[in-house]
């Protein structure tokens, strides 16, 4: 017999009425932590004992969720799984009695109190361990088959009311992104706010958000332990858990990644599962969301529900993404060359030029007008013109320093080239002084009379060809000089190579 307890012996009906207390709460309680504080208390109550706790599964680890008679700030406190009499009871889902505490070196204490005996029942729901129900006193040998049954009963109807909970959780998650959609703009800030919520919110160990790039797939944005350069890593398409979801398009959920041979480390000490699931649009795959754990066997069908939805989410936030971006494109953008247009330029020249004033760097533009364009239009027709247009276009963009091209100057930015109108092209070179700018010039104007007439279709043999040929005007940056000021000396520049006979480089 239990010794100053308040039941020497718990009777059905004492049973009975406490099931039914609680159950009516789990019914009625719409706020969890409320909850599981009420059956804390309503359980050390009828027990008698000295102490009880309910924690919560998340991720690798068991989190105090409510305690009775213990400071608040245990709250929060986090045992992993496997660790002490509670660890263990998660990790092999089932109820642990240690009558005498003395005689247990597992044992983690926690507090200032002193606990003779403990009983821990896990919290399991559809076969899946969500935390455990804990209880202490500070009397050896205080339980009894009895209380154990009492537990699971009690842990049976905490599992439907957390598992209820967790389902309020995923819909309160999915119907948050499903704003965010719609006032995010920026697809960088969506996928960290989609990641970050997914992870903190469902509490698994990662998320993150892959998205189709050629072959390969690219990480845009991920939340965890990811180490920084993860983000823009690419993993080939058929390589990996990931690789091997974009090439099937299907959800691929892997108990156990020290299993696959192909596994691509994500950087994270310990991972153990993961799933990954196709972003589809259309049939189309735009990329691979993806969940980890460190847990054995952690996710279940609940996570691959969840996870299809959130997919569907990720697919329209790509697709805005995109039609975002093609949008920004299509307003800086010349339709006939694909180059930036004159409103760019003039954004960027301005930008440029206080960059250079402040940090006092050279800089230069370069003015080039096609010669004698209007006689190309009316002898051969403006659809040959505009191809000798596209084609003087790409010369000057793929022979300039760009992004896909090794860095000139150190921490220095790239040349920009626009259409400023008709036939007339114009180039920022930031960081470049008016010598170097004139070589750069001089060079495009030879490979611009050797070979855009050719590729344009213009009439060609070895006696007769007809050139493309360009009048360019280069200047520099005079610090205190206006936009227009700088512009005018370049067009002057250029008109000046004009009046000297055309296809030549003038500085000024």
């Amino acid at each position: 017999m239990k010794n100053n307890k308040m039941f020497s012996f718990f009777s059905p009906s004492r049973k009975t009425e406490l099931i039914y207390s609680i159950g009516a709460h789990i019914s009625a309680e719409l706020d969890f932590d409320r909850l599981l504080l009420l059956i804390v208390e309503r359980v050390r109550s009828a027990l008698g004992v000295s102490y009880c706790a309910i924690l919560i599964k998340e991720g690798g680890d068991l989190v105090i969720r409510a305690v009775t008679e213990y400071p608040e700030n245990i709250i929060g406190k986090r045992i992993p799984l496997g660790q002490g009499i509670t660890g263990r009871c998660a990790m092999d889902r089932k109820e642990m009695l240690i009558p005498d505490l003395s005689r247990c070196d597992f044992y983690i204490h926690l507090g200032d109190s002193v606990f003779r005996s403990e009983l821990d029942v896990p919290i399991v729901f559809h076969d899946s361990v969500l935390g455990v129900i804990n209880v202490q006193s500070t009397r050896k040998n205080d339980f009894t088959r009895n209380d154990i049954q009492l537990l699971k009963t009690l842990s049976n109807q905490i599992g439907v009311a957390l598992h209820n909970s967790q389902v309020l959780a995923q819909l309160q998650l999915v119907q948050d992104i499903g704003l965010k959609l719609v006032s995010i703009s920026k697809p960088e800030k969506l996928f960290a706010s989609i990641v970050t919520e997914a992870r903190h919110r469902l509490h698994y160990d990662t998320c993150a958000i892959l998205e189709v790039s050629d072959d390969h797939l690219v990480f845009k944005a991920s939340s965890g332990d990811f180490p920084e350069t993860l983000v823009s890593l690419k993993i080939p398409i058929g390589k990996g858990i990931t690789g091997r979801c974009a090439v099937e398009k299907r959800v691929v959920n892997v108990g156990d990644v020290r299993l696959e041979a192909d596994y691509v480390p994500s950087g994270i000490q310990d991972i153990r599962s993961e799933i990954a699931c196709p972003v589809i649009s259309e049939e189309k795959l735009l990329g691979v969301i993806t969940i980890e754990s460190r847990n054995v066997n952690a996710f279940g069908e609940d996570d691959v529900r969840l996870l299809s939805i959130l997919s569907l989410q990720v697919a329209v936030g790509m697709r805005n993404a995109r039609m975002y971006a093609e949008m920004e494109k299509m307003a800086v953008t010349d339709q006939l060359t694909g180059l930036y247009n004159y409103r760019y330029f003039h954004q960027r020249l301005g930008a440029e030029i206080a960059r250079s004033q402040r940090y006092r760097h050279p800089l230069s533009i370069i003015m080039i007008d096609l010669d004698d364009f209007k006689m190309i239009n009316d002898r051969y027709g403006h659809l040959t013109g505009d191809r000798v247009l596209r084609e003087a276009a790409q010369t000057f963009r793929k022979n300039i320093r760009r992004y896909d091209e090794p860095m000139v100057l150190k921490g220095g930015e790239l040349d920009i080239v626009s259409r400023y109108g008709g036939e007339e092209f114009i180039i920022i070179q930031p960081d470049t002084p008016l010598e170097g700018a004139l070589v750069c010039a001089e060079r495009l104007r030879e490979i611009l009379e050797s070979s855009v007439g050719q590729k344009a279709g213009l009439p060609y043999d070895k006696n007769s060809a007809q050139r493309v040929t360009g009048s360019f005007g280069v200047t520099a940056f005079d610090f205190g000089e206006s936009l227009d000021s700088m512009i005018r000396r370049a067009d002057t520049a250029m008109y000046q190579a004009k009046d000297q006979g055309k296809n030549r480089v003038v500085g000024l």
